[in-house]
């Protein structure tokens, strides 16, 4: 089909054309008259990081108690904004605005030949029909049906990349959807109060109340308990004790060092005294080199119990070892000497050097035994010193821990003042609606409607209406059987032309 077949239907049906177009102007002047306008109220809502946000350990151990701020911003708002359309909430709003008042007509019967009693027939017709099937959900009340429409018509959403709610409802009436959305706002702004609240102050006066008397009997039993384990000062006491402890273990090392080499020079006492004879030849006038031998024989002893000792302190190698053994090896000479010019005497009597040996022998034999009788008492004395810092570690541990109880005890009661502190702060905002949520902009009664939009309805009918009128154009065009041109005939009947007569005017 060539354009100019296109055109031929167009002009031939033209009359389809414009009445289609007419009436869809009709059709789109009727609708704008007969449906309602649509008006919408907005508020802006600003939602910031506040006290609902904070929270505080309570924990009474810690030295840092640091307020913990966990927010993400858009949980935060999606969490306001499900409050906002709560459906507990809405009911509060229908309830106090009345259904009326929100949506007015909502009560009012129209005629049954009227679109709106159509509507409402059809309406209760389905009712009806829920009740027969679903007797429970289908019995409800005007306030039930505000409350579904409120929530129909309400929508909270945040805007994007930024901390502001927008609140928005649709209603026929301007001034009861502004009217809508501030109640519903200033709702929203006392109930967060309640849903946001953690702490009440009742609770916290029990808990002070309780805490002071477990203060006053934990004080009470710790006075109880110094008095009756007579404590000063605990501390200053263990360590005079573990002073005392350790001055007493230091006395006894002494001691058992020095009985150490008591008993040492007491064995070396015993095999001079054995190996020396308890009597000796008497020179007479010819034993001139007795004394001399005697004394040399004294020191001799001496150097063997010196060395003796060091070796035994310290080792064989000390330096201290050499000087003293040379002086012995000269002594030794000198007395080897002095024994070879003694003169032969068939005297005897009693040996100087056996009576010497013995009265130190008696004298190390005497310090031997004070010094095992301070060893036992200072082992005694240790043992009943480490006797009393038993005691004391045990008078400590209860000690302590009533301390310690005391100390949770007076920390828990100064948490709960400081709580109960914000919760009063927390009333008082409340009271005063001062919160981390702050209204932008309340709503107000528009003057233009949201919808029907005039432009897009001016659009869809001269579209509508031309595209509809051509269509039905060509769609009569495609119906009609009948034959108007030589190509028809020669298409449809397969059939040559003879000859075509003209239309005549009528006379």
């Amino acid at each position: 089909m060539t354009m100019r077949d296109l055109l031929n239907v167009l002009f031939k049906r033209r009359l389809v054309v414009l009445c289609f177009f007419a009436a869809t102007l009709v059709g789109g002047y009727a609708g704008l008259r007969l449906i309602s306008p649509t008006y919408e109220s907005t508020a802006r809502l600003l939602v910031r990081i506040g006290q609902e946000d904070l929270y505080m350990p309570a924990l009474t151990s810690s030295q840092f108690r640091t307020p913990v701020v966990s927010v993400v911003r858009e949980e935060q708002l999606r969490s306001e904004s499900n409050i906002l359309t709560d459906a507990a909430l809405a009911r509060q709003v229908v309830r106090e605005v009345t259904p009326q008042r929100l949506f007015p007509g909502i009560d009012v019967k129209h005629p049954w030949y009227t679109p709106k009693g159509v509507l409402q027939m059809l309406t209760r017709l389905y009712n009806g029909l829920e009740d027969h099937f679903f007797p429970l959900s289908a019995n409800r009340t005007l306030e039930d049906k505000a409350t579904d429409a409120f929530e129909r018509a309400l929508k909270a959403e945040a805007v994007k990349s930024s901390n502001t709610i927008e609140v928005s409802m649709r209603n026929k009436s301007p001034e009861a959807a502004a009217l809508g959305v501030n109640t519903l706002i200033r709702l929203y702004l006392t109930e967060r109060v309640r849903i946001f609240q953690r702490e009440q102050s009742g609770f916290f006066a029990d808990q002070l109340s309780q805490l002071t008397q477990q203060i006053a009997s934990t004080e009470e039993q710790l006075a109880q308990f110094r008095s009756r384990s007579h404590i000063v000062d605990l501390d200053k006491q263990r360590g005079a004790q573990i002073d005392s402890l350790n001055d007493v273990r230091k006395r006894l090392d002494d001691t058992k060092v020095q009985l150490a080499q008591a008993e040492r020079r007491q064995q070396v006492l015993r095999a001079q005294l054995s190996s020396v004879p308890a009597t000796t030849q008497l020179a007479g006038a010819e034993s001139s080199n007795g004394m001399a031998i005697s004394e040399l024989s004294k020191q001799m002893a001496d150097l063997v119990r010196r060395e003796t000792d060091i070796a035994q302190r310290f080792s064989e190698t000390d330096p201290r070892l050499a000087p003293i053994r040379e002086e012995r090896a000269a002594l030794q000479r000198m007395l080897d000497a002095q024994q070879k010019q003694r003169y032969v005497s068939s005297e005897q009597g009693i040996n100087p050097l056996h009576a010497r040996i013995r009265d130190d022998l008696m004298q190390a034999e005497a310090t031997v035994a004070a010094l095992r009788q301070s060893s036992s008492n200072l082992t005694s004395l240790e043992a009943e010193i480490q006797g009393r810092l038993g005691g004391f570690n045990t008078e400590d541990a209860g000690y302590k821990q009533l301390v310690q109880q005391l100390q949770v005890l007076r920390e828990s009661r100064q948490l709960y003042l400081e709580k109960s502190e914000e919760a009063r702060l927390a009333a008082a905002q409340a009271a005063a609606r001062i919160g981390n949520v702050s209204v932008v902009s309340e709503a107000v009664a528009e003057s233009k409607p949201v919808s029907p939009k005039l432009w897009l309805v001016l659009v869809g009918v001269l579209v509508g209406g031309l595209l509809g009128g051509i269509g039905l154009a060509f769609l009569l065009e495609f119906m009609d059987d009948s034959l108007d041109s030589e190509a028809d005939i020669q298409q449809y009947l397969k059939l040559p032309l003879l000859a075509k007569v003209p239309e005549l005017a009528a006379a």
